[in-house]
């Protein structure tokens, strides 16, 4: 591998025999740790999802969708005490 990097943690994986013989063959034919493998599949999966997730925001933003709505800041935490008045203005205490 090519960056040196101190170890933090330790993964202890089930892996079914055929996701297990992939590991080992790419560690064997590539000259690396299983350790290595996975950090670079991490890495690339991690970078992947990142990507991904850029898009799919970008797309959003691009479209109008982020920042469309207007309301109160704090929404996410009041909402049940918004739609509670609402609901009792609408129809009353039942």
């Amino acid at each position: 591998m090519t960056k040196s990097r101190k170890a933090t943690g330790r993964v202890n994986a089930r892996l079914d025999a055929d996701a297990a013989e992939k590991l080992a063959t790419l560690a064997k034919d590539d000259g690396m740790s299983v350790s290595d493998v996975l950090r670079i599949a991490i890495d690339r999966y991690y970078e992947q999802s990142r990507a991904a997730h850029a898009v799919a925001t970008g797309a959003l933003e691009r479209n109008g969708f982020v920042g469309c709505a207007e309301g109160d800041s704090d929404l996410s935490t009041t909402y049940k005490h918004h739609l509670t008045d609402s609901l009792r203005r609408k129809h009353g205490d039942r």
